[in-house]
């Protein structure tokens, strides 16, 4: 039996790793997860929560903030006091929104501190498992004879993003459908509500091993060790297609240069500990460390990606 995910778990437990404490001793952190408890997302986010704690010798909250495709977490954690009590899980769901919605109240290259990348993530391009649709081939030439429908779960969401990527290069006219949440998303798919739908592989691979859906491409530069017998879209004919979905760690701006290296020491000695490792790959995702510098250039380009295609799909809100 699956117990319920608290919305806040107080975490804490013996050291790890022989580090200097960041924190004064018996404070409680705050990690901040802007999406819905149970998800894919949360799972990482609890992940690496769960482990930080005890390396850092700290207690540690989490705390969901769910809504707006992470961008009410965002506008929290990005008020709070910037000396290193407050951390979110980040991913590309808010860049996206960042390129996509209209009067966010924080922008998003200004108002955090890169802490540590976590992990990088393939978006998965699915059908229903009753179409007749079997490679992304047939797809295209597919809409070229009618007008496809693919999910996401709204504006600024990257599942909009890359599905608005797919069709400019694919040369394709699809029409946009709304869902409230990646699992209403997968089940419209799956009754046929949609014709298609990019969703991350961790999010897509309970309904692919039910067989309610079946997987054309992986949206990254390189194959999925996670399903690996699919293609890029890149070898199925989009030349250089790749939009990954990554997470990461970022705290308000202003946060002291001291305290972020520390953090970013302890998570990457975390994604280089196997036990960590193997729950990433399990959920489908690759582990992956960068120094604060390395990941602030991460994020300015993948800002500068998503801008460009906002501004080409005409997606802002």
């Amino acid at each position: 039996m699956k117990l319920p995910i608290p919305r806040r778990t107080l975490l804490a437990a013996a050291a790890t790793f022989a580090l200097p404490p960041v924190f004064a001793q018996g404070r409680a952190l705050r990690f901040v997860i802007g999406f819905p408890a149970g998800g894919s997302s949360d799972a990482m986010g609890r992940a690496l929560a769960e482990r930080l704690a005890p390396a850092l010798k700290q207690p540690l909250v989490v705390e969901n903030r769910d809504g707006g495709g992470g961008t009410t977490a965002a506008a929290m954690v990005a008020k709070a006091p910037a000396d290193g009590s407050t951390l979110m899980l980040a991913s590309s769901h808010h860049l996206v929104a960042q390129q996509v919605q209209r009067g966010l109240p924080y922008d998003f290259a200004t108002a955090f501190e890169p802490v540590a990348a976590m992990a990088a993530v393939p978006s998965v391009l699915v059908v229903s498992a009753r179409s007749k649709l079997a490679s992304v081939k047939d797809l295209i030439a597919a809409a070229g004879a009618t007008r496809l429908r693919y999910g996401s779960v709204g504006a600024g969401s990257t599942q909009q993003a890359t599905a608005e990527l797919f069709r400019i290069r694919a040369g394709i006219k699809l029409d946009g459908v709304a869902f409230a949440g990646g699992n209403a998303m997968m089940n419209g798919l799956a009754n046929g509500e949609i014709d298609l739908a990019f969703e991350t592989i961790p999010s897509a691979l309970a309904q692919l091993r039910a067989g309610r859906v079946k997987a054309l491409a992986v949206s990254t530069a390189k194959r999925s060790f996670a399903l690996p017998e699919l293609p890029t879209l890149a070898e199925a004919g989009l030349s250089n297609f790749d939009a990954p979905v990554w997470y990461g760690v970022v705290a308000p701006a202003g946060t002291p240069r001291a305290t972020v290296e520390r953090l970013n020491e302890t998570i990457n000695r975390l994604l280089d500990s196997g036990e960590f490792k193997a729950q990433l790959l399990q959920l489908g995702a690759t582990p992956v460390t960068m120094s604060p510098l390395e990941w602030a250039g991460a994020i300015r380009l993948d800002l500068k990606r998503w801008e460009r295609l906002a501004r080409q799909a005409n997606l802002v809100a």
